[in-house]
C-alpha cells in the first residue's frame, strides 16, 4: 500500500472494533486503483465527485448517483444492496465510498448490512467529510421523521483524504464543511481555533498545505474521542455540538439547507445556551461568534420553537425527556450537561 504524502498517516484503533488507517496527501485519489489492487470492488461514486470516470478498473462494479440528504433514504439502501447482490460480490469484497458525507453514511450502512457486513473504505471528495464524517464509523439513513435514525457503527478500514478534491466545491459547500472544523475548534482543539482565526484568508482561499493541517487536526481529535467512546455512551457526544438544533433545523427545512450550514446556526444557539446558563465567559463567547461569522455563518432567524418542537423531540440524543446538550465552556473546551428538552425550546423561544 502506498504511503500518503509528507507522512499524514493517522490511525483510530477503538477496542474491540476494526482498526482504521487515515492517509492524508495530494494526489491520493488518483492512487485508489494502486491502493485496491487485487480486491474486488464495489464503488459507490457521487456523481458530482472530481473523480475522472475512468479512475476504476474492469474488475470494479460502478454505481454513480446524486449526493444530498435525499440519498439517505431505506428504499436507496436497498436498491444499493440488491445491486451489490447482482454485482456477484461475497465477504472479501469491499465497498469503497467515493463521495461527500451523504454516500459515505449510506456506502457506511449498506457496507455493514451486506453479508453480515464487509469491509468499507471512505473517500471523501468534500471538505465536510474530510474533516469529519468520514471518519469514525457512523453510518445512517433518514426517516421523515428525524434525521440519521436508522443506522449502526461501522468503522472503515481505510479513510483517504486527498484535499486536492476540495479545490473544486461551491463556495457554499465548501463553507458548510468549514462548520464543522468550527465545531472542532471551538468544541475540542484551542490550537484548531488560533490556527482559523489567524488564517482566514489562507484558508478560504483553499491554500492546500493550510487545509492538510486544518484536516489533520480535525481528524486528530475525532480519532482520540472515537477511540475512547465508540458507540457514543460518553465523550464522543461532544462531537455533537451545534448538532441539537442543527439537526432540527434540516429536518424541518426539509433537508433543504446544507448539514453544515445547520450546524454553525446550532453552534450560535449552543453559545446563547451556554452563556445562558453561566458555562461559558462573555469574551469567550464573543471569540466564537466572532470566528463563526469570518467563514460567514452569522446567526440568522430561526423558526418558531413550536415548529422545531417535534424534531428536537425525536433526537436520538433525548433520553427520558432529556437531551445531551453540547456546551461550549471556553475557547477548545465543551462539556455534555442534561438539559430538560422543555428548557432547550424556552431558550430557542426566548
Amino acid at each position: 500500500m502506498i504511503e500518503a504524502p509528507k507522512g499524514r498517516i493517522l490511525w483510530c484503533r477503538p477496542p474491540g472494533a476494526r482498526p482504521t488507517r487515515i492517509l492524508i496527501g495530494r494526489g491520493l485519489a488518483g492512487a485508489l486503483p494502486e491502493l485496491a489492487a487485487g480486491r474486488r470492488v464495489f464503488a459507490l461514486i457521487d456523481e458530482r465527485a472530481p473523480i475522472g470516470p475512468a479512475l476504476p478498473d474492469a474488475r470494479w462494479t460502478t454505481l454513480r448517483l446524486g449526493g444530498g440528504e435525499h440519498l439517505k433514504t431505506l428504499a436507496r439502501a436497498e436498491a444499493v444492496l440488491r445491486a451489490m447482490v447482482d454485482a456477484g460480490l461475497d465477504r472479501k469484497a469491499l465497498l469503497l465510498a467515493i463521495g461527500g458525507g451523504t454516500v459515505g453514511d449510506l456506502g457506511g450502512l449498506c457496507a455493514a448490512l451486506f453479508l453480515r457486513g464487509i469491509e468499507c473504505w471512505q473517500v471523501p471528495t468534500t471538505l465536510m467529510g474530510m474533516v469529519d464524517s468520514a471518519v469514525g464509523g457512523k453510518t445512517a439513513v433518514n426517516l421523515p421523521e428525524g434525521k440519521n435514525l436508522v443506522g449502526c457503527v461501522h468503522p472503515p478500514a481505510l479513510v483517504a483524504i486527498d484535499p486536492d478534491l476540495a479545490a473544486g466545491l461551491p463556495q457554499r459547500e465548501f463553507d458548510g464543511g468549514l462548520a464543522e472544523a468550527l465545531k472542532t475548534a471551538i468544541g475540542l482543539d484551542q490550537d484548531l481555533f488560533e490556527l482559523l482565526e489567524g488564517r482566514v484568508a489562507a484558508v478560504r482561499a483553499r491554500d492546500p498545505d493550510v487545509l492538510v493541517d486544518v484536516i489533520a487536526r480535525c481528524v486528530a481529535q475525532k480519532a482520540r474521542i472515537v477511540e475512547n467512546d465508540l458507540n457514543e455512551d460518553g465523550s464522543r457526544r461532544l462531537l455533537n455540538l451545534g448538532h441539537t438544533l442543527g439537526h432540527a433545523l434540516e429536518a424541518h427545512a426539509g433537508f433543504a439547507v446544507g448539514h453544515g450550514h445547520c450546524v454553525a446556526r446550532g453552534l450560535h444557539f449552543a453559545l446563547d445556551v451556554a452563556r445562558s446558563l453561566g458555562a461559558i465567559g462573555a469574551n469567550d463567547a464573543a471569540r466564537c461568534a466572532a470566528l463563526l461569522a469570518a467563514y460567514g455563518h452569522t446567526a440568522a432567524a430561526l423558526p418558531p420553537a413550536r415548529e422545531l418542537e417535534p424534531f428536537l423531540r425525536r433526537d436520538k440524543k433525548v433520553t427520558a425527556d432529556r437531551v445531551h446538550f453540547v456546551l461550549p465552556t471556553g475557547i477548545g473546551r465543551s462539556e455534555v450537561r442534561a438539559l430538560p428538552v422543555q428548557q432547550v425550546l424556552q431558550l430557542l423561544a426566548r
